[in-house]
């Protein structure tokens, strides 16, 4: 596995490692297993290289096509061969139709108060995702659109399978709600009163309502780590102890 010395894919946004996280039993997690980020369509052909430097040969992609993934003109053309020796699998963690999802999780898509919800209602999406991860066979990169919300969620399973702290989790969120609020774009959301999906500008945001954001948002956190069994959870799905084994050990040292 690459040594991972600091992050600099040209283009990357809200791009981290999730090595470098504190362990309940002592140590970090592994660097250079698992990145994530926001959507790498704006990744240059450097920013490619660069990934596939440290690594990655597996990309997982948390959006709902097509609607999500199209380019547009503030993604960098860039070469098809800059792709080469890449794997992309689409696995979206949420039915953007899916009426049930619509009414319990729509109001909360940007808040760790869904997570239980949504791991209820996307079982097969889900395992497909953690199914993903612990086939590859080198380092991958999980994203979703601002690398927020959805790879908030799938990360935080991960960090508590490796053994991860409570404090390490919520760090971790905090850094990816951080990341995707430092750039503008344009993103989708859910309107519970009009029962619609909408796109919408989304200007960046100021650190101290980054802040407030956080603070919100950070008890259900808390409650989902001492509440959520990430393991017992994948085994429901279906998952093999040998998949799940092998997910637990992809971030410990």
């Amino acid at each position: 596995m690459p040594v991972v010395v600091g992050l600099s894919w040209p283009g990357a946004r809200n791009l981290r490692d999730l090595g470098g996280r504190v362990l309940r039993h002592g140590g970090t997690t592994a660097q250079g297993r698992v990145f994530r980020s926001a959507a790498p369509e704006y990744l240059s052909d450097d920013g490619w290289a660069a990934a596939k430097a440290a690594g990655v040969r597996t990309v997982v992609d948390l959006r709902n096509a097509p609607a999500e993934t199209r380019r547009t003109p503030e993604h960098p053309i860039i070469r098809s061969a800059s792709l080469d020796g890449l794997v992309f699998v689409a696995a979206p963690t949420e039915d953007p139709d899916d009426v049930e999802f619509l009414r319990v999780c729509g109001p909360w898509l940007d808040h760790p108060r869904c997570w239980v919800d949504n791991a209820r209602l996307a079982r097969t999406r889900i395992a497909r995702v953690m199914r993903a991860v612990a086939e590859a066979e080198t380092a991958v990169l999980v994203h979703c659109a601002g690398g927020r919300d959805r790879t908030g969620m799938i990360c935080a399973m991960l960090l508590d399978l490796a053994g991860a702290t409570g404090d390490a989790i919520i760090d971790d969120y905090a850094d990816g709600w951080r990341g995707a609020g430092a750039y503008s774009g344009h993103g989708w959301i859910y309107d519970p009163d009009q029962q619609t999906w909408r796109q919408r500008h989304l200007p960046a945001t100021e650190p101290q309502q980054l802040e407030s954001q956080l603070a919100d948002r950070v008890p259900a956190l808390r409650d989902w780590i001492t509440t959520f069994d990430t393991a017992t959870y994948l085994a429901t799905l279906g998952l093999t102890r040998h998949e799940i084994d092998s997910l637990k050990a992809l971030l410990r040292p």
